[in-house]
């Protein structure tokens, strides 16, 4: 079978695509908008032991992993590589989720205007943000931190740390590159600048 990451793998003649081990990594890998055409199914096998030792040794913590190439395709890379370690038993269930902040912010401020108050779509992202097991964020580089960016990471990163069984990971280009003003951007700073792996 060509649509499954396990095909090379699998001891199935005739797939009907039932099996647990399709039905929740394609789950994770749409839900994470990882097509099967991705550049992180050619990575480099040394990248993606690179990026599991990262995972392990961010497990349960705030880590900040810095790029000066492109944080979108080394954030999509830590999305698969946390997808391979616990799609097992997720049950549909987003466990992993890769939240791109620029476009979280974006329409979080889109809603206040919207009669109808926050989309489904934001709904989701938001529930998702907070309840994934591993949540790795990216497209701060971005954003313009001012007060309101600047709290609605804090406070994610917040409600995140507050459950010891949750990863948070932030793509991020070098830190002296990111764009921001006032006192809570400096907090910002500091708190991704101590959690750097």
């Amino acid at each position: 079978m060509q649509d499954c990451i396990f095909s090379g793998h699998c001891m199935e003649s005739r797939c009907d695509k039932s099996c647990p081990m399709f039905v929740q990594t394609t789950y994770l890998l749409e839900r994470n908008g990882i097509q099967l055409n991705s550049n992180v199914f050619k990575s480099d096998p040394v990248q993606v032991n690179n990026t599991l030792k990262i995972l392990d040794s961010s497990q349960g913590k705030l880590g900040v992993i810095l790029d000066n190439n492109d944080t979108s395709a080394r954030s999509d890379l830590i999305t698969y590589c946390a997808i391979c370690q616990h799609w097992n038993g997720s049950q549909l269930h987003c466990v992993v989720y890769h939240l791109k902040f620029s476009q979280y912010v974006e329409e979080i401020q889109r809603s206040w205007s919207n009669r109808g108050g926050e989309s489904e779509s934001l709904e989701y992202t938001k529930i998702w943000s907070k309840s994934a097991k591993v949540l790795i964020i990216s497209g701060i580089d971005y954003v313009n931190f001012k007060n309101f960016q600047c709290q609605t990471l804090l406070e994610l990163i917040q409600q995140r740390n507050s459950n010891p069984d949750n990863t948070t990971i932030i793509v991020s280009p070098p830190l002296s590159s990111l764009v921001g003003e006032g006192a809570f951007f400096s907090r910002l700073q500091d708190m991704m600048r101590k959690a750097v792996i």
